[in-house]
């Protein structure tokens, strides 16, 4: 029974450990491994108020390519739009109900997709927040979607998001890539207790 019961473990975790070599396969571009991944994993996060706001992403590289309107074409969207990143889904998760450009959202993770054009880009936060939403994306599952304008920005060569505090509730979320940024405004909100006058 014992011998069993090690047997039963040694598969357990050859499995456990095949199935992360799979995944550490698919977020490379398989063409060079021995290679560091040329568009590494990275996260980041900010409590803006008291909600923590945190970003899982892929940082592609410029590497002397055209981005907007070529490698990330303009108007993109059909089969499915920009998934905002390299490797899996941009995935956005609030702790709490926060406000997106005055728009609320819903506590819980979200597939993060873009739509970028010349003049003005749109935003989406789909319900799909598995890493692989991006290959079966469909309209009918986002939460909400909004339109910014992209800035011209100080050259930046590998994909990157950024918080910035703009006040104890609020902070923007700016996209920066090339020589472009992109950016929403969060809102938190607030729970601190109203002192009697």
């Amino acid at each position: 029974m014992r011998k069993r019961l090690t047997l039963i473990s040694s598969l357990a975790v050859l499995a456990l450990a095949a199935a992360f070599m799979q995944s550490t396969v698919l977020a490379h571009d398989g063409k060079h491994p021995d290679d560091p991944n040329p568009s590494p994993n990275a996260t980041a996060s900010q409590v803006v108020g008291f909600t923590k706001v945190s970003l899982s992403y892929g940082r592609p590289g410029v590497k002397d390519r055209t981005i907007w309107g070529e490698l990330v074409p303009y108007n993109g969207g059909d089969p499915r739009p920009w998934m905002g990143g390299a490797n899996f889904s941009t995935i956005i998760t609030f702790d709490e109900d926060v406000k997106i450009d005055g728009n609320t959202i819903e506590a819980g993770s979200y597939g993060l997709f873009l739509i970028p054009a010349e003049d003005e880009w749109t935003i989406i936060f789909s319900t799909d927040s598995s890493q692989y939403g991006f290959t079966k994306y469909t309209a009918d599952k986002d939460a909400l979607r909004i339109k910014v304008a992209p800035e011209e920005a100080t050259y930046q060569e590998w994909l990157s998001y950024d918080f910035e505090k703009t006040g104890e509730l609020t902070a923007d979320l700016s996209l920066h890539w090339e020589r472009l940024k992109v950016a929403f405004t969060i809102e938190a909100p607030d729970h601190r207790t109203q002192k009697d006058d």
